[in-house]
């Protein structure tokens, strides 16, 4: 499987900080042509060309600049994402966290630590939309849950999104 680099301050695979719209649609291109999305569907599978570009979430500065790029762990299907030879997607979130802050610190007082991990000197965030750690899975109220719900909590061990953004 191919990787996506993930470069603060410089960008995410192919797009850039600082490119335009333009720039950025050749970029999209590029991934669209390269590599399909297969969703399966019991007993039908079936391609959906472009759907890579729904992966990359991009904002604009007011000079029509990208100033902020982020990407779903559903992009791992794809491709392995990857942050200093870590897999930002296929790594436990409290295992990618101590790496990264050897790196660069976290900002300890961010108002949404646990769910959110922002490294201020990296312009580089990653989120998860609950917290769950390992040892939460021998608790009382993990083990009283559904199977299923075990199983999707699980994904709660992961980050979900990563982000860089420029740096004022």
């Amino acid at each position: 499987m191919d990787k996506l680099i993930i470069e603060p301050m410089k960008g995410i695979g192919k797009i850039l900080l600082g490119m335009t719209k333009t720039e950025v649609d050749e970029c999209l291109q590029y991934y669209t042509e390269k590599y399909d999305i297969t969703y399966a569907k019991n007993p039908l599978c079936y391609h959906t060309k472009g759907a890579i570009q729904s992966f990359f979430q991009l904002e604009y500065d007011f000079d029509g600049k990208v100033n902020f790029i982020q990407i779903p762990s559903a992009i791992k299907d794809v491709l392995n994402c990857v942050f200093h030879h870590l897999d930002v997607f296929n790594t436990k979130t409290e295992e990618l966290v101590e790496k990264i802050d050897e790196i660069s610190n976290y900002d300890r007082n961010h108002r949404e630590l646990g769910w959110t991990y922002y490294y201020p000197e990296l312009g580089l965030s990653f989120w998860r939309p609950n917290i769950l750690k390992e040892s939460d899975m021998q608790e009382d109220w993990f083990k009283e849950l559904e199977p299923s719900i075990q199983e999707d909590e699980k994904r709660n061990l992961y980050f979900e999104c990563v982000s860089i953004q420029c740096i004022k």
